[in-house]
C-alpha cells in the first residue's frame, strides 16, 4: 500500500530527524520517511511485522499501546506520525511524545465513514476538530481536514498537521 498522499505532502515540507510511526504496521509511512532522511522508530502491537524492519534503518519496537500503562513515558520525537489508528485514553500522553518546536502528523477516519463502511464503531472514528481542541494553545495548527474522500476509496478522513510551540 502506498502513503497517504496527504501524509506524503506534509512529510516532504519536513526537517529531517526523529520520527515516530504509531501503529505503524507494515511501515508505509516510517518507508516514507526513512526514505527522506529521518531516523525512524515505527511501533507496532503485531510482532509478525518486525521482520519488515529488519534490515532496514528503522527501529522496531512492538508494544502495546492500549494497555493501562503508556510505554513510552518520557520520550520526545521531532515529529509523531499516526496513520488509521485512534485510542482516545493516550491521547493526551501521544501528543506529549511531541518535541518543543516539533509535529504532529495525525491522518485517521472520521465521524461519518460508517456511511462507507469499516471502521463505523464511534470509538475509532474522530470527530470534526478533536484532535485541534485536545492540541490546546501548545500547538499551532498548520493544516486541518475532515471531509469525504474517493481515493484510494471512499471515506472520510480526518487529521491535523501540527507545530508544537516552544
Amino acid at each position: 500500500m502506498n502513503p497517504s498522499a496527504w501524509i506524503s505532502q506534509h512529510a516532504h515540507t519536513l526537517t529531517p530527524g526523529s520520527v515516530i510511526d504509531i501503529a505503524a504496521g507494515s511501515g508505509r509511512h516510517a518507508f516514507l520517511f526513512a526514505d527522506l532522511g529521518f531516523q525512524v522508530t515505527a511501533v507496532d502491537i503485531n510482532p509478525e511485522v518486525a521482520a519488515m524492519y529488519s534490515d532496514t534503518s528503522i527501529a522496531f519496537e512492538n508494544l502495546d499501546l492500549e494497555g493501562s500503562q503508556w510505554p513510552l513515558c518520557g520520550q520526545q520525537f521531532d515529529v509523531v506520525l499516526v496513520s488509521n489508528y485512534l485510542y482516545r485514553p493516550h491521547l493526551p500522553a501521544l501528543i506529549q511524545l511531541v518535541a518543543p518546536e516539533g509535529h504532529l502528523l495525525y491522518e485517521t477516519f472520521g465521524l461519518g465513514n460508517e456511511r462507507y463502511g469499516k471502521p463505523s464503531n464511534p470509538n475509532f472514528l474522530l470527530k470534526q476538530h478533536e484532535l485541534a481542541s485536545a492540541l490546546g494553545s501548545q500547538f499551532l495548527i498548520l493544516d486541518e481536514r475532515f471531509e469525504a474522500v474517493t481515493d484510494p476509496t471512499p471515506a472520510v478522513r480526518a487529521g491535523i498537521f501540527a507545530r508544537r510551540l516552544k
